[in-house]
């Protein structure tokens, strides 16, 4: 078993749990695990039961890290689906070196958890209620208006403008082939969805110390790729951001119009990078633009830096705005292009994904 890899410590009972949360026939709607105390990498059922995110949410601590699955409904086209939500909360005083655990297992404990719509990290009971995990699954099913600025696109040249990455390990080229810009002259709740406003983006302190929690942001060169990103005028389809050397300072390492293939030249086994990527979707014969929010950590990052993507995802998804999906990868086998359209047909309900 790999060092990343997670196991139950009662295999019968995490089994007999998720069976209860997927089956329509009982009334459980929650599950939830934790770290054993005794075993490493080894996760213990905590409970489950019928009273939905309230009654799971009275197991939280702020000491400890869990792990949970929820069953919602949500209503798409007069009819009601089922939606399940995957919770993973780091509690506040979480030891800052365990919280890397996080990082390095979401791999395993999707696997272990299966198949699920949406997914909400938090840290605190604030983050997590019955109207927040709604909302969620409404932004990524698109029974909620959550697109900003979606208007129809216009033909344009193809046009890349890359900014070298902070790393030393070399980049990709700044430009490839042209390739044809998909059908996006029709969207699905388009319209002025609401902003969200960015977090920790207004201090001016130079060079943040390593073990700092505030994230500096690059504000104009970072907001102007978004915006290109979100702007279905523009032919810019990714930006890419990650820290300037040691510091908690997020700077633009690259953005383009060649998909998801381009981006992921910039994916280095040594750094932390934050991507955003517009793709499309087919939902009742019409096309959707979708958003994703990847979430890079390369496999040899350090463990305390790749606590990090813990304490500041908060702050970088407030900066990003709004998204559909988010991809959270270490290595290269776990984002592709059919990765990637998986995860939103998931999310939008284009796929048939429940078990």
């Amino acid at each position: 078993m790999a060092s990343t890899d997670l196991v139950f410590g009662d295999e019968a009972a995490a089994k007999a749990a998720f069976a209860d949360l997927r089956s329509n026939d009982t009334p459980t709607n929650w599950c939830l695990f934790t770290y054993s105390d005794a075993k490493k990498n080894t996760l213990d059922l905590v409970g489950s039961g019928s009273g939905g995110i309230e009654e799971l949410k009275g197991h939280l601590t702020e000491t400890k890290m869990f792990y949970g699955l929820v069953r919602v409904q949500d209503k798409i086209d007069n009819s009601v689906t089922i939606k399940f939500v995957f919770i993973i909360w780091c509690g506040e005083k979480v030891p800052f070196v365990q919280k890397g655990k996080m990082t390095t297992h979401k791999g395993s404990i999707s696997s272990l958890m299966g198949q699920y719509h949406v997914d909400i990290n938090c840290s605190n009971p604030d983050e997590l209620s019955e109207d927040i995990i709604m909302n969620k699954v409404r932004d990524a099913s698109g029974t909620a208006v959550h697109v900003k600025d979606a208007v129809n696109p216009q033909p344009q040249t193809s046009s890349v403008v890359v900014t070298p990455a902070p790393s030393s390990s070399s980049s990709s080229s700044s430009s490839s082939s042209s390739a044809a810009s998909p059908n996006t002259s029709s969207f699905r709740g388009a319209g002025t969805g609401a902003t969200v406003a960015p977090r920790g983006a207004g201090s001016k302190q130079p060079g943040v110390p390593q073990n700092a929690t505030v994230v500096q942001f690059d504000e104009e060169p970072l907001r102007s790729a978004i915006r290109n990103v979100r702007d279905n005028k523009h032919d810019n389809d990714w930006m890419l951001m990650g820290y300037e050397g040691n510091t908690n300072k997020v700077v633009l390492v690259g953005t383009g119009d060649q998909g998801i293939d381009q981006l992921l030249s910039y994916l280095k086994e040594d750094v932390i990078l934050y991507g955003f990527y517009r793709t499309t979707d087919t939902v009742d014969n019409t096309v959707a633009v979708k958003f994703v929010l990847i979430l890079w950590v390369g496999e040899k990052v350090p463990i305390i830096r790749k606590a990090r993507i813990t304490t500041h995802k908060g702050e970088i998804t407030s900066f990003v705005g709004q998204y559909h999906v988010d991809c959270s990868c270490s290595n290269l086998n776990e984002i592709s292009d059919e990765i990637i359209t998986d995860l939103v047909k998931r999310a939008s309900g284009t796929a048939v994904h429940v078990k």
